[in-house]
């Protein structure tokens, strides 16, 4: 009995320190609910806070980062322009080749898939004798000499050699004592006319500098003939003195030819015009420095007119009097000046293939690529043309090419909507397209009228030889001396484009003198 109600006892001792554990334990869910709350507000404040602080400091960085991108596309957008200007060259621009300086400037001719060489059907070429061999050995031109090996024999076969033999020839002329002589015979020994149209014809067409041409007639004579400097420019200008009347047949013969082209370039003298308002020239000299003057040429396939003037403006071209009365067809580089001459104009669409080639090379613009390919194939088939013996392009074809030549440039016009003002080639593609829609007659007369030049090439290879010699000899040191070659250098452009003998024509300007 004493056992049960110990027992009994420590139940509900037990049942009672459960209660009480049961009471704490649920205090403590009470309380650990209260933590977690807080917990979770504390932790909620500190994200917050640390969101706030962070966006404090990124987005100043992002204002930054984006300013900077911004300045980054504005330098790589100069970059790029300036890399456009700095590889334009004479094979992407109309830049003459004098400006290229020491660039590597690749060779931009279209391959035409042929191997080198001469093609099949190519007739070959060996050195043969002239047909008017015995004419020439009559007049004295030509010297025939015979090695004869056959001893006698009546059949043989013939070999030649050709060579040239160089003598110094001293002539003796006597005269009666107290005669009266021509001023060219006052010295006693004076050059004859063959040192001086040769001395003349080096100068001019071989573009050998009078000092080096001293010593080569001393080389080639073994000293017996050394004309000095100042003598061999007399021949040269005595020789220019003698072409006026040369020179007015080769002026008529330009104005009344079809096609002028013209083209100028710029050059170095010691001495320089400046022209009054009358008109009136005034020599100014420079001191230790050079002045640029202008060199224009006017040409066809038969004459050449070379014209000197202090600037390439247009009184330049109005003191020359030669576009002032033409009329006919006038190629030349889209020089703005010249369109108010003449009455056709043949612009050089060799110069726009340059300017077209710069357009997708500098400017990444691809549609340029394809109005030169169509300027090309046009071309091509006036050459097919003229091939086959037609002289004028088939009307349809004709309509054809034009009405794709606008569809072309309405094509580049979307181009350009597409890009924004002021971007990189914006405004070279905008010139571009002004200057083909402004210029299409001058661009097309070529395919429009066959008598009219794709190009304004010849007038540039006549003047070549004019920056070739200012490299060899330098500039010019008078007025007189440039005036002077401008002349010579017309008539024996045009003694050569005419196959003329030009020795002989040149020689034929230093007759020997009345005796």
């Amino acid at each position: 009995m004493d056992y049960n109600r110990g027992l009994i006892k420590q139940i509900e001792e037990l049942i009672k320190e459960n209660e009480s554990l049961q009471r704490n334990n649920s205090e403590l869910r009470k309380e650990n609910r209260r933590l977690r709350s807080e917990s979770a507000h504390l932790y909620g404040s500190i994200d917050s806070k640390i969101e706030v602080a962070v966006e404090r400091q990124v987005t100043p960085l992002r204002i930054k980062i984006s300013e900077l991108e911004s300045i980054i596309a504005k330098k790589d957008a100069e970059i790029q322009r300036l890399k456009a200007v700095i590889n334009k060259d004479s094979s992407n621009s109309s830049k003459p080749p004098s400006t290229n300086g020491f660039k590597n400037i690749p060779n931009n001719r279209e391959k035409s898939g042929k191997k080198r060489g001469g093609q099949p059907g190519h007739v070959g070429h060996s050195l043969k004798l002239p047909e008017n061999f015995d004419t020439l050995v009559e007049e004295g031109k030509v010297a025939k000499k015979l090695i004869d090996y056959t001893n006698g024999a009546e059949e043989y076969i013939s070999k030649w050699i050709v060579d040239i033999d160089i003598k110094t020839v001293y002539t003796e002329i006597r005269y009666p004592a107290g005669v009266q002589l021509p001023p060219d015979m006052m010295p006693e020994v004076v050059y004859g006319s063959g040192v001086k149209a040769l001395a003349v014809l080096l100068e001019q067409e071989g573009v050998v500098a009078i000092k080096r041409m001293s010593d080569l007639f001393s080389t080639i004579t073994s000293g017996r003939v050394m004309p000095s400097k100042g003598t061999i420019e007399l021949f040269i200008s005595r020789f220019a003195g003698s072409v006026d009347e040369d020179i007015a047949v080769i002026k008529e013969d330009l104005l009344n030819g079809l096609v002028i082209n013209t083209d100028d370039t710029p050059m170095r003298c010691a001495e320089t015009c400046e022209y009054d308002i009358n008109g009136l020239a005034i020599l100014k000299t420079a001191d230790k420095t050079t002045f640029g003057v202008n060199i224009r040429t006017y040409s066809n396939e038969k004459a050449t007119l070379y014209t000197v003037n202090p600037k390439k403006d247009d009184e330049g071209v109005i003191r020359d009097g030669m576009l002032t009365r033409y009329y006919g067809i006038l190629g030349h580089d889209h020089d703005k000046k010249y369109y108010k001459y003449s009455t056709w104009h043949a612009t050089c669409c060799e110069h726009l293939g340059r300017d077209l080639i710069g357009l997708r090379d500098l400017y990444f613009c691809r549609w340029a690529d394809s109005f030169r390919t169509f300027l090309y194939e046009m071309n091509s088939y006036k050459k097919k043309d003229l091939k086959a013996g037609s002289l004028r392009c088939d009307d349809d074809t004709l309509k054809a090419f034009l009405k794709q030549y606008d569809s072309l440039v309405s094509e580049g016009n979307s181009i350009l909507l597409g890009m924004a003002p002021n971007s990189f080639g914006y405004d070279e593609l905008r010139k571009m397209l002004t200057r083909l829609k402004d210029y299409k007659d001058a661009y097309t007369l070529f395919i429009r009228d066959y008598a009219a030049p794709f190009t304004n090439n010849l007038a540039e290879r006549d003047l070549r030889s004019c920056k070739t010699r200012q490299k060899i000899s330098g500039c010019f040191r008078t007025w007189k001396g440039i005036a002077d070659y401008a002349k010579s250098k017309s008539v024996i452009s045009t003694w050569k484009k005419q196959g003329q003998d030009l020795f002989s024509k040149i020689y034929e300007k230093f007759p020997a003198p009345i005796y």
